[in-house]
């Protein structure tokens, strides 16, 4: 049981810096964006009436990457152990 919260505790940690990371790089590249007014309008086809943010994704994708992510924790935690365990008997 204990190597089983380690394990979801694990994949959460990866998952909330994933995803902070990415909001971070998109608050960065929005505040650092500067409009190049001028050459705005010489291509006028590129512009568009409505503008979309983010994106839409599976939800089974995010449930999928927590349980891989927290398998591969509990294989790490698992391994690390052995090696510790190893080290110690010597």
């Amino acid at each position: 049981m204990r190597l089983f919260l380690q394990a979801v505790i694990f994949s959460i940690v990866i998952h909330v810096i994933y995803i902070g990371g990415s909001l971070v790089h998109g608050l960065s590249q929005t505040w650092n964006f500067v409009p190049d007014i001028e050459n705005a309008y010489e291509n006028v086809t590129v512009l568009q009436n409505e503008v979309s943010f983010g994106y839409v994704g599976s939800p089974m994708y995010l449930v999928f990457t927590f349980i891989v992510i927290a398998l591969i924790g509990a294989a790490a935690i698992q391994l690390l152990k052995r090696i510790r365990l190893a080290k110690t008997s010597v």
